[in-house]
């Protein structure tokens, strides 16, 4: 592996993605001066990226910068085929993945990743804020912020931990159709700490199926170093199965009586997430001000990793009172003209049936609105009965179309619609509709009665509605 830390300037291809910008953020703390291209369009990135007076260009086809040594780029806008990555190997200069790129950094401390199919990014976050109120570690989480700390990247050159949201995703998502094997984002981390929230089936580009997803798991927990451990969620029975597999060293979280951290009941009140933990022979009572009992689940998951880095539980605990989530994670955006409006980034159906659980619980007295953009057609048509069936404790349902990621090229079989037809074949009195834009959702929210609670879900551009309302 090249020394990143001897180069000084920077150039990210896709510097808006939430994963990019966290690594922006570490290359500036680092002294390395940095540098972007990307498409026009805000990201949720936009605020920490003009934070950091990051110069960004426009033109993927257009020369880079004439200083540039280093060109890291990701899956997205073509990954590796990418006209300025193929520039600048041209060129002669260093290119190299962001996996690899925070692989760097990530194995040049004791690393904490934390991996998982859903709440990944929460609990790094989490982990990360712990650490922040007690002892500031280097870290990069893939989102577009985290509450009361206004960064989602940090380098300290003195710091003993690195906390990474370690991701199952491929680092170029077209290497299949070129008979290449797929390499995994998370393959370049060599973790002291390995945390995984649950394990599930997802990117069906480029996994085949669930037994595909678990082989790369079981890699990655062979990937821990010597005498490490692996915290895990006990109640997910294939993701036990396979650390046990494994052969490492593990902790477990959860309900079940076995559980090295064990939740042992929780109730929502007055704004609060109030749970009843065990841990090591003695009860604590666990508050949060963010909804869910998966973000419970995600809290102990943080709880026992800290814990085993050094952290006193009771300090933990005290430190995670404040934590306010992270941009577009149950994010409250406010309230207009007596609309409450809160917003979620959920793209797995898994993830959806727990955010809008989570959501009746904290509005119990209020009207409900669930507005849904699917992410990728891929997804959507692969897991398309799960997603149907996700939505099943919704009051009302209303979507935009199919979210077409920069990864995949958009498939007409597969459209919002058909989800919406599905979904009211099976429950008839959501009366689903498709609204196909965000200009239209707008209007829709705007005719909204008082006392009405919304909740935008989807990891495309739905966010953006919440800008058209007013």
């Amino acid at each position: 592996m090249i020394d990143l830390l001897s180069y000084q300037h920077f150039h990210l291809i896709g510097i808006k993605g939430v994963a990019m910008t966290s690594l922006a953020q570490i290359l500036v703390d680092a002294g390395k001066k940095v540098t972007g291209t990307d498409v026009t369009q805000d990201f949720v990135t936009k605020k920490i990226l003009e934070k950091l007076s990051i110069q960004i260009s426009y033109d993927f086809a257009a020369d880079f910068p004439k200083e540039t040594e280093v060109v890291i780029y990701t899956a997205a806008h073509g990954g590796p085929s990418n006209p300025m990555v193929l520039k600048t190997k041209q060129a002669g200069l260093v290119v190299i993945s962001h996996a690899e790129a925070l692989g760097y950094f990530f194995n040049r401390k004791a690393g904490i990743a934390v991996c998982g199919v859903g709440g990944k990014s929460t609990t790094s976050a989490m982990i990360s804020y712990i650490f922040e109120k007690t002892k500031p570690q280097s870290f990069a989480v893939g989102v577009g912020d985290i509450g009361g700390l206004g960064k989602t990247g940090q380098w300290l050159a003195d710091s003993q931990y690195f906390v990474a949201e370690a991701d199952e995703y491929v680092v170029d998502p077209s290497a299949p159709a070129r008979g290449e094997k797929i390499v995994p984002r998370f393959s370049f981390l060599n973790p002291v700490l390995t945390v995984c929230t649950n394990l599930d089936y997802d990117h069906p580009d480029v996994y085949k199926d669930f037994d595909h997803t678990k082989e790369v798991y079981l890699s990655f927990f062979h990937q821990l170093k010597a005498g490490g451990t692996i915290v895990v969620n006990g109640d997910d029975r294939d993701l036990l199965a396979l650390v046990k597999k494994s052969g490492q060293s593990f902790l477990t979280f959860g309900e079940g009586e076995g559980s090295d951290l064990r939740l042992l009941g929780y109730e929502v009140k007055a704004g609060q997430t109030v749970s009843r933990v065990s841990f090591e022979n003695k009860e604590y009572e666990l508050s949060l001000i963010v909804p869910g009992k998966y973000n419970v689940m995600n809290a102990l998951a943080a709880l026992l990793a800290v814990s085993k880095a050094g952290i006193s539980f009771e300090t933990a605990i005290q430190s995670l009172a404040s934590f306010s989530s992270t941009r577009r994670r149950f994010e409250f955006l406010g309230e207009k003209n007596g609309v409450k409006y809160y917003d979620d980034y959920a793209h797995h159906p898994d993830e959806i049936l727990s955010v809008i659980g989570a959501f009746n619980d904290w509005c119990p007295d209020n009207h409900k609105v669930i507005a849904f953009q699917s992410h990728t057609f891929s997804r959507t048509k692969e897991l398309f009965f799960q997603f149907a069936d996700s939505f099943r404790h919704a009051e009302k349902l209303v979507m935009i179309d199919i979210f077409p990621s920069a990864r995949e090229k958009i498939d007409p079989t597969i459209t919002s619609d058909l989800l919406c037809a599905e979904i009211n074949r099976r429950y008839p009195n959501l009366k689903a509709e498709n609204l196909k834009t965000n200009e239209n959702l707008a209007q829709y929210f705007k005719a909204l009665p008082s006392g009405t609670a919304v909740l935008t879900i989807g990891a495309g551009d739905i966010y953006e509605v919440h800008d058209l309302v007013q």
